[in-house]
């Protein structure tokens, strides 16, 4: 997964620096390719998102592609570039090319046209002057070398090794070596001829606290070289994998291991985070001693789930289910049989029968016998490729692989194909939610006005009373000082029934201002706690506005994974299907007339260039 997850990372950024792809596209190409691995279990290379969702087309693609592949070897195209001798020390006679490949690990130099004369004419110092000149001073031929060639007359045309360099030395990378099983919960393996091989499904691994999950190997940097101009040539970059530790591990002290924490089940997730989930191992049934299961993680059981009793945990493995209640996140494995039970599964899910129930599931669903008046419903296939399927309802997101489906006597099957049902949940989910949000934030809008408006009538209020304030203050001043005898209209000292008026309308102020104080306090809380309330509109304001921006960029990133991975409208029966067989497809649905033998039926386009569909019955090959 991890040399998968590399592949796209650099197919997308030679695709941006083409200039065939903006940024933005491609991380909303990364999600959609990451929702879709959440959904189906299956890695969609980024170039067919790409394509899907309309944002590269074939020919972009390909191109792509080739300079992924050719990028390695452009880099070791040698680079030529001439360089003439024009020195006044030389003959007119001598004239050199000097001849420089691009990773300058090696020098030649012939003789140009017209200027093939040896001898005499050249000399070993001007050769060598010649180089130095042109920085090519490291890993020369030896002098006694270099004189016989130059003694040659006339000058071979054949271009002459001068000088070779030290190539640098590549180092090797660091790798990660897992030592659990990644992949531990197959469901079986659907062969080339139909058939199922059921024993090759895997076994939940167990790991103890202090055991050792994976490691991460030093490597080796390399060795530098040496061009022949005398520069350091540093050792091809290599890639630096990271060890990522998640719930339940713990790293080691160099950092280069990562080690079990707990007891449990170790666990790869799909960005490549090792995980540790504890396991749950019950010896016996899911009943009366265990009572209700709710854990954490994965759960086993040596008997089966009795009648009554209820399941959840990250997956389960079990001999039999009876009337049972059971949510799993990922996947379910039943050796025996299920019956009147209800479930939900978050990933594949294998069975040996199932009778009388109702499923919902995201992954495959496998049947190893029959599949009895159930309802069932999965975003996979549905698999009953050696057994058969009752009177019952099947909806399945990749179409219905059966042997037999229906029987004489019994209610007939309704089988419908092509139908992405998570997907109208989620995307109705979506929808109600952004109308709640957007009701939020009318009603948001509204009072925001109203706030403001409150919040500026206080203000008003306030300087009002501030101002009415300040005339009374000024007053006071000025009545104290005819008090002091000093200003425009002073008191006379000996004016005691003036004087005792002046104290009189001093002391009237000093209240009116009191009662001023007490009323800008009161308005000065209010305005505080009508400010709080505005900012409290705006705040939410900004957070309805952001949550309505990500629920409409989930719808969108919903509706691209849709069409990235659509459904598969087919039916294909390889022993009977039996007459009034219900068939519905996104376009088209039919009611099988009479028992037909070894038939694929599909809702497909009557032609390419048709926005017309039919239900095309075709021999099963």
């Amino acid at each position: 997964m991890a040399g998968m997850l590399n592949t796209d990372k650099r197919f997308g950024d030679i695709a941006i620096d083409m200039q065939l792809l903006s940024k933005e596209k491609l991380d909303r190409a990364l999600v959609v390719q990451e929702l879709i691995f959440s959904r189906s279990k299956v890695h969609m290379a980024v170039g067919k998102v790409l394509k899907e969702m309309g944002a590269l087309t074939q020919e972009q693609i390909d191109s792509i592609l080739a300079a992924q592949t050719d990028l390695k070897a452009e880099d070791d195209e040698n680079c030529q570039c001439q360089l003439r001798d024009d020195d006044e020390a030389a003959s007119d006679e001598i004239s050199l090319t000097l001849t420089l490949p691009k990773d300058k690990l090696s020098a030649f130099i012939s003789p140009s046209e017209g200027h093939r004369k040896g001898g005499q004419g050249l000399t070993l110092e001007v050769v060598k002057e010649f180089l130095k000149s042109r920085s090519v001073v490291s890993g020369l031929v030896d002098d006694q070398v270099l004189m016989d060639y130059i003694a040659q007359d006339p000058l071979p045309m054949k271009p002459f090794k001068v000088a070779q360099g030290i190539p640098a030395i590549p180092g090797k990378p660091s790798e990660i070596i897992y030592h659990f099983d990644t992949d531990p919960l197959r469901i079986g393996t659907l062969q080339d001829d139909g058939t199922m091989d059921w024993k090759n499904r895997g076994d939940i691994p167990l790991v103890k606290a202090g055991d050792l999950l994976v490691e991460k190997t030093k490597g080796d940097p390399g060795q530098p070289g040496t061009t022949v101009c005398g520069k350091e040539l540093p050792p091809p970059r290599m890639r630096n994998p990271k060890l990522k530790s998640g719930k339940g591990t713990q790293r080691s002290e160099d950092g280069l291991q990562i080690l079990a924490k707990v007891e449990g089940t170790p666990k790869l997730s799909s960005d490549g985070k090792v995980f540790v989930f504890n396991m749950l191992n019950i010896d016996g049934d899911i009943g009366v001693e265990t009572g209700h299961i709710e854990y954490d993680g994965y759960i086993e059981s040596t008997g089966g789930v009795n009648s009554g009793y209820t399941v959840s945990g990250k997956g389960l493995r079990t001999a039999e289910i009876q009337d049972a209640t059971i949510e799993i996140e990922e996947d379910l494995v039943c050796h025996g049989g299920i019956y009147g039970s209800t479930l939900k599964v978050g990933g594949n899910m294998k069975a040996s029968h199932i009778h009388n129930c109702t499923i919902e599931m995201l992954g495959e669903l496998v049947v190893e016998k029959e599949v009895f008046d159930s309802t069932i419903e999965t975003n996979g296939r549905c698999l009953i490729v050696e057994g058969k399927i009752i009177g019952t309802k099947v909806d399945a997101k990749k179409g219905v692989y059966a042997k037999d489906i229906g029987s004489e006597g019994s209610t007939p099957c309704v089988l419908t194909v092509g139908y992405d049902r998570q997907y109208e949940r989620d995307m109705a989910a979506c929808k109600t939610e952004k109308d709640e949000l957007k009701q939020q934030l009318t009603e948001a809008e509204k009072a925001h006005p109203q706030s403001n408006q409150e919040l500026e009538s206080i203000s008003r209020e306030i300087g009002a009373l501030a101002q009415e304030q300040d005339k009374y203050m000024l007053q006071k001043r000025q009545f104290e000082e005819q008090l002091r005898g000093e200003g425009p209209n002073p008191v006379d000292e000996n004016d005691e029934e003036e004087k005792m008026m002046l104290e009189e309308m001093i002391a009237e102020l000093v209240e009116k201002n009191s009662e001023l104080d007490t009323r800008l306090r009161t308005l000065m809380a209010k305005e505080d706690k009508a400010r709080i309330l505005s900012a409290g509109v705006e705040k939410r304001l900004k957070i309805l506005g952001e949550h309505i921006e990500k629920i409409s960029e989930k719808i969108e990133v919903l509706e691209a994974s849709q069409e990235v991975d659509p459904g598969i409208p087919e039916l294909k029966v390889s022993g009977t299907l039996s007459n009034k067989t219900e068939i519905i497809g996104p376009h088209k649905e039919i009611t099988i007339p009479q028992d037909m033998q070894s038939v694929r039926i599909a809702d497909t386009k009557v032609d390419p260039d048709s926005n017309r569909y039919q239900m095309k019955i075709s021999n099963l090959r």
